[in-house]
């Protein structure tokens, strides 16, 4: 298995110096053509196809077809990206804009503490680094990777604009913990599936959510500020995104928790519905979510 992983990381890492040595916005482009060739090779591809014809039926086949091909062309950027990610850090003044961001503000004049909760949309990696550059330091929660060669290198090159990376798990739930009652904000990805998480229902399939962070914020009464990236249209480029932050959740504290989770949970994944439903060609559809 350790032969496997290495030389998995071999070829990753060739790849991920092509695109450093590139430079950004090259490494971007061609991390978009690489995407879309692997998407009609890989098995996640034929994944992906099935997940937007049954999430987004009313779309024309072409439409769907168009959707696909796209999101693979999105996929291949992130990875592009991703070894420029502490130039996107530096340059985060050009390259990102923010919308929202008085419902941050109302929080923290309140003094309390918050968690950021988006998923997996355009580069989902900027959702740390405009969180990280609006607030400070913030709590990253993160799963850390399968190959063992891979992950100092990712965690490296996250370390500039992640200086609190908290991993998922039991050790991680304490950190969690303390860091909220110590009152830094935490960051997470919830649209993807857990199996040990809450049913719920996604595009109208059945399907499982992450919902500890709904139950860490009912506990301690924190905030819940949802948020998401997108590419921007009106730039020179396609490595310019925009961050929206929204309104604040408050999760309700009646004698029915599981209840209030619940509703909570819905509330979000209500959003995430929207949000997918507005760019779907920028969500990680090559994931399965629903496990059917």
């Amino acid at each position: 298995m350790q032969v496997k992983y290495y030389f998995q990381a071999l070829v990753a890492k060739t790849f991920l110096n092509t695109y450093k040595l590139a430079g950004l916005r090259a490494g971007s482009y061609l991390g978009s053509l690489v995407g879309r060739a692997l998407g009609r090779l890989v098995p996640e591809g034929k994944l992906a196809r099935n997940s937007i014809a049954r999430a987004l039926p009313h779309l024309s086949a072409e439409q769907q077809q168009q959707v696909n091909k796209q999101l693979w062309g999105n996929l291949g950027r992130v990875l592009g990206e991703f070894p420029h990610l502490s130039q996107i850090y530096a340059e985060a003044d050009t390259r990102l804009v923010q919308e929202g961001i008085e419902h941050v503000e109302q929080v923290r004049e309140a003094c309390k503490p918050v968690i950021f909760v988006s998923g997996h949309f355009a580069n989902w990696e900027m959702v740390i680094i405009g969180i990280q550059r609006l607030v400070g330091d913030t709590g990253a929660i993160y799963r850390h990777a399968n190959n063992p060669y891979m992950e100092k290198w990712i965690i490296k090159q996250r370390g500039v604009f992640m200086p609190i990376p908290v991993m998922k798990g039991a050790e991680g739930a304490r950190e969690m913990l303390t860091l909220l009652k110590k009152g830094i904000p935490l960051a997470a990805l919830i649209d993807q599936r857990l199996n040990t998480g809450d049913p719920i229902t996604f595009f109208g399939r059945d399907t499982r959510a992450p919902s500890a962070f709904v139950k860490l914020a009912r506990k301690l009464d924190v905030a819940i500020i949802p948020t998401r990236i997108i590419r921007r249209d009106d730039a020179a480029d396609a490595i310019h995104f925009k961050q929206i932050f929204y309104p604040p959740i408050h999760v309700a504290q009646t004698d029915n928790m599981q209840a209030d989770i619940d509703a909570t949970m819905r509330q979000i994944y209500d959003m995430f519905e929207q949000w997918i439903s507005e760019r779907p060609a920028e969500w990680f559809w090559a994931h399965n979510r629903w496990r059917d």
